[in-house]
């Protein structure tokens, strides 16, 4: 594994003449001169070529411009040329394509020959674009992992598509949580924007919805505010609907009920008119949420039915049924309306596998957990990359002096290393424990989901536990480390507690390999509690008491109260049907 091998050598290199060989050594092997980019010539040709839903005519469109530029140039545009064409493909498919894909690693491969890191940076936003607009965040993750890597060196002038390039990375890093980044990518992204452009209203709005994320719900609020207002004079319809539908929720919030509807109204009256489905979904979806809020379950349940006609049309948008469902659930358990429970219910459990895996909130941290190792991982080796290329050029000019440097910065290194050698250490066996962590959690969701499987993941949590737990003990002090340590914790018992859709996962598991034993539960027993249930399922997988207690986040006290309670009540026929 790249990460096991190659992301603890910086924290491992005790031998710093060694360390201070290899330096010296690449600063005569240096690095590759990138070229630059003729980024109006490229600009031009993208402009004229967006829009273009044909990718034999965006090509012909390359060809006849290709006669008429320097080779370097044409090189640069052939590469934009598969680009394009690649994203003709994807609004022809409106979905994942083998055409797309196919020239778009085209495009890469020939990008990285050319190693024009403006090019890069375009190339790699577009391909993680791509992969992200169709919900497939973890194969977006790299590619927007290397073009933020670029974009943040402040090395690149003139960059291709600018405000493009930061929207599409903002948006990327809004959505695995990162969202200061994203207002930072937005800002830079509207210093390319024209105040008339109905860009600027877009980024504004993000902005703002970046901001309700991170709590900061007045400044959500003036983004807002000020995205409606710029859509009104841009007159950009769309966009001032969706701008009505976020002042709505931040009102929702607030229990201002009616004030949430009033604005969702509009916004999906002005959505509709401009067909603009996927938000008219949005807004149907919230204003349903609302009608449940004010007890108007007929309105809920109509809005939602119109929501999901969209959704059904989107294989991608699974986590909107998923959504759809969880609502329509609470509908019929506050209107005692079994026949919808009943659907609701089916509902959950047939998308629950492929929302764990892909879609919802642990497909998300998952995403969260990979970008902060790759980015650590890239972070180091661009600050490698950078030092080489100056060293070099310094070299050139200042050899001996640089030597000296050099030698003196390990020096003083060395010295401060030896008191930081204790939280070195430590800090490099949490690390292994985080990767060890990471590899439990992908081997299960990489493999067939079985019991035994998941049993083995919950063993090798607690291992990890105890590991860290341990660790804590060594220091005497409280330090960063500890601190880290003791969130990492909480952490992995956040994740093995069964509760939504951690034991939704488990339940279809179970369900899958022992149905009929499920089956017979629920007919002996229709009266099982859902935590009894719980309880129940743990207990058949063998599962201690204490154990039980962990991933149900309960006491082991009521976990022994509660298998003594179903025993003495249903006598021996539970111990038949259910009991180990």
């Amino acid at each position: 594994m790249l990460l096991k091998n190659n992301f603890l050598k910086p924290y491992l290199l005790n031998n710093y003449r060694c360390s201070f060989l290899i330096i010296f050594f690449l600063l005569f092997c240096g690095t590759s001169i990138f070229a630059n980019t003729n980024t109006k010539l490229v600009n031009n040709f993208i402009n004229e070529n967006k829009e273009v839903l044909e990718p034999s005519t965006i090509n012909k469109n390359y060809l006849r411009k290709a006669k008429t530029v320097k080779t370097y140039d044409s090189q640069v545009l052939q590469v934009v040329n598969k680009v394009l064409q690649a994203e003709a493909y994807s609004k022809n498919f409106d979905n994942i394509n083998s055409e797309s894909i196919s020239l778009y690693l085209e495009a890469l491969s020939e990008a990285e020959k050319i190693n024009d890191e403006n090019l890069l940076v375009y190339v790699n936003t577009q391909v993680g674009f791509f992969y992200y607009s169709y919900n497939e965040y973890i194969k977006a993750m790299p590619f927007f992992i290397k073009s933020s890597n670029l974009l943040d060196k402040n090395t690149i002038e003139n960059l291709i598509q600018p405000a493009d390039v930061y929207k599409k990375n903002a948006y990327f890093f809004g959505s695995v949580n990162e969202h200061q980044k994203s207002i930072d990518y937005l800002l830079k992204a509207l210093t390319f924007t024209p105040s008339n452009s109905k860009l600027y209203a877009t980024f504004l709005n993000n902005i703002g919805s970046s901001y309700y994320k991170m709590g900061a719900v007045e400044n959500a609020r003036n983004y807002f505010i000020k995205a409606r207002e710029v859509s009104l004079e841009n007159n950009d319809k769309v966009r001032y609907a969706k701008t009505l539908g976020d002042l709505a929720l931040i009102h929702f919030d607030q229990k201002e009920y009616q004030k949430a509807i009033t604005l969702l109204q509009q916004d999906i009256e002005i959505s509709i008119q401009n067909n603009a489905g996927r938000n008219t979904m949005y807004a149907q979806i919230l204003l349903s949420k609302l009608y449940v809020e004010t007890n108007e379950f007929d309105k809920a349940k109509q809005t939602l039915a119109l929501a999901n006609e969209y959704v059904l049309s989107k294989d991608y948008l699974k986590s909107h049924a998923y959504e759809i469902a969880q609502i329509n659930l609470s509908i019929a358990l506050k209107t005692n309306d079994i026949v919808l429970e009943l659907q609701a219910r089916r509902a959950l459990d047939k998308l629950g596998a492929d929302i764990v895996t892909k879609d919802g909130q642990e497909a998300i941290k998952l995403v969260g957990w990979e970008t902060q190792k790759e980015q650590f991982y890239t972070k180091l080796e661009a600050e490698k990359d950078k030092v080489e290329k100056a060293n070099l050029k310094l070299w050139i000019v200042f050899g001996s002096v640089l030597f000296f440097i050099v030698l003196v910065f390990f020096m003083v290194r060395s010295i401060q290393l030896r008191f930081k050698n204790k939280e070195a250490l430590y800090q490099k066996n949490i690390l292994q424990y985080k990767i060890n962590q990471l590899q439990s959690k992908s081997k299960l969701n990489e493999y067939d989901l079985t019991l035994k499987s998941y049993q083995s993941y919950l063993s090798d949590q607690n291992k990890q536990m105890d590991l860290i737990e341990k660790e804590l003990d060594k220091l005497n002090t409280n330090t960063v480390s500890k601190d880290q340590a003791k969130v990492f914790l909480q952490e992995l018992l956040d994740q093995q507690k069964m509760s939504g859709t951690n034991w939704l996962a488990l339940k279809n598991i179970f369900v899958k390999e022992e149905n009929d034993y499920y089956n017979a539960l629920l007919e002996n027993f229709p009266d099982l509690s859902e935590m009894n249930l719980r309880i129940v399922i743990l207990n058949k997988m063998d599962l201690k008491p204490a154990e039980i207690a962990l991933v149900l986040n309960i006491k082991i006290d009521v976990v022994n109260d509660a298998l003594q309670r179903l025993r003495k009540n249903f006598k021996g026929r539970f111990d038949k049907h259910s009991m180990n």
